[in-house]
């Protein structure tokens, strides 16, 4: 491609240097930078990208685009744009050929629910014959095509470059989650949304956003987009939970027509005649006053209901039918860590459930409680360099929904990880009843909570789900919590 063609629609800029020139990749990362490629200087929270620049010559680049002024070492093509960041995804889009506008695009956002929701979603549009891919925490995937996550939402470049794969592979229909970080930092800017869902949304992310009236703001915006300078021909839907406490401003902000799910009939989809157990949850879909089904999930929890109800909702905007719906909700067999079952012959059962944080312990922790099982024995750790805020939060809870609990680290990331477990603590120290043991190694805190319990126990490891790593200080070491509770169990 041209640079003339790349920068055609940046707005206001300045060049220096030669336009004909041929671009043959773009990157805001000097390590991926190749010959004849277009170099985005991005000022991040860590690093400043034009402190990268000659880095990027020297690898290759033919151009690049900066919002300050830069020393070069040699003869180069220079861009200068009012804020990079801003226009980076003009530019990757320019460069992929705006793949997203030949897709349908479905945009999940809310603090928790976005992956379980968005695979209820691709399993009734793909029992429904739809070729679909999807965009989030666990891996992207296209079609069969499994690609390990790198983000939730991967950056502009890397989003574009996904995008024009699956465009290119003939999906029809991408699902995507979309975190607030995404949002904030201008990673979905130009991609044209078909479908919003908003699941719920409770504190998370404040190491980041500050307050939580600014981490709802974010996400809003999702909501206040869709509709807008629309260039493809389809119908804009959201879809919203309407029994979050904040659903109404996230109604208003939408300009298009809102199909709103919940537990009461009040939502245009809801939830009747609930039943759950371990193995999964029964209930009656409701979709309108005299149209509705049976229908049995395999994922356990009041919450996982919800979830499905936001599918089922999404599916109905896509014009399915109740048996449509009801055939790929009930096909989903499980979703990798989230309240996940190890299957035993010890007569109790071990959970491995990604809930990391305080809301969502709780859902995880209620949905065990329902079930009745003899003791809960919970284990769980905070993540350092994160929104500490939530750490004696969630030792809170874990106190009070769980006959015992095993405090251990998470990733600590640059922290000390007696220091998170201290924080954590003092929510636990508030309640009287608490029952408690501290063991930093997370390997041996679940070896001692699999061998504390007992017939029709239920063992609870939550905080990293389908995560396969850990990462201790500037070092990811193999971890997968599944994997070591077989190995404890002696099923490897």
């Amino acid at each position: 491609m041209k640079l003339q063609k790349l920068i055609s629609n940046l707005g206001d800029f300045d060049v220096l240097g030669k336009k004909d020139i041929e671009i043959n990749g773009i990157a805001s990362d000097s390590n991926n930078v190749k010959s004849g490629f277009a170099f985005i200087g991005i000022k991040g929270l860590k690093a400043d990208g034009h402190n990268f620049i000659n880095d990027a010559i020297s690898r290759g680049a033919a151009a690049i685009i900066v919002e300050k002024d830069v020393e070069v070492l040699t003869d180069i093509t220079i861009i200068r744009v009012p804020d990079t960041r801003k226009i980076l995804p003009t530019v990757a889009d320019a460069f992929y050929n705006y793949p997203s506008n030949g897709m349908n695009i479905i945009g999940v956002t809310g603090t928790n629910g976005k992956t379980t929701t968005t695979y209820f979603i691709d399993q009734i549009l793909r029992k429904a014959g739809h070729k679909t891919g999807i965009i989030g925490t666990i891996n992207y995937r296209i079609g069969e095509r499994i690609i390990p996550a790198i983000n939730t939402t991967p950056n502009p470049i890397q989003l574009r470059a996904l995008l024009s794969q699956m465009l290119e592979a003939g999906i029809e229909t991408v699902i995507m989650e979309v975190s607030s970080h995404a949002i904030d930092q201008q990673r979905i800017a130009g991609i044209e949304f078909d479908t919003c869902i908003f699941t719920n949304l409770t504190p998370e992310h404040l190491d980041y956003h500050k307050t939580l009236e600014k981490y709802q703001e974010t996400k809003l915006q999702l909501f206040e987009q869709i509709g807008k300078n629309s260039k493809k021909d389809t119908v804009k839907k959201a879809v919203i939970n309407i029994d979050d406490p904040v659903s109404r401003r996230f109604i208003d902000a939408c300009g298009v027509e809102v199909i709103t799910y919940g537990l009461n009939t009040n939502a245009s989809v809801y939830a009747a005649d609930i039943r759950s157990t371990l193995n999964g949850s029964y209930f009656r879909l409701h979709v309108s006053p005299d149209k509705s089904i049976e229908v049995k999930i395999n994922l356990a929890g009041k919450y996982n209901i919800y979830n499905a109800l936001a599918g089922a909702s999404t599916a109905l905007a896509f014009g399915l039918s109740l048996d449509e719906i009801k055939s790929g909700l009930e096909s989903l067999k499980s979703v990798s860590g989230r309240f996940e079952k190890i299957t035993t012959n010890t007569g109790f059962d071990v959970i491995i459930d990604y809930a990391h944080t305080p809301d969502g312990m709780k859902q995880v922790l209620s949905a065990a409680k329902a079930l009745k099982p003899n003791r809960i024995i919970t284990v769980f750790g905070c993540g350092g360099d994160r929104d500490r805020l939530k750490r004696p939060q969630m030792g809170k809870i874990s106190s009070e929904l769980s006959d015992y609990t095993i405090i251990t680290s998470d990733n600590p990331r640059t922290e000390d990880p007696m220091k998170i477990i201290e924080e954590i603590i003092q929510g636990i120290k508030d309640t009287s009843s608490s029952v408690f043991e501290i063991i930093p190694n997370r390997k041996n805190a679940i070896k001692i909570a699999i061998e504390l319990a007992k017939e029709n126990d239920m063992v609870m490891i939550l905080g990293k789900g389908h995560e396969t790593y850990q990462v201790l200080k500037d070092t990811v070491v193999p971890f997968d919590d599944r994997e070591v509770a077989k190995e404890i169990l002696g099923f490897v």
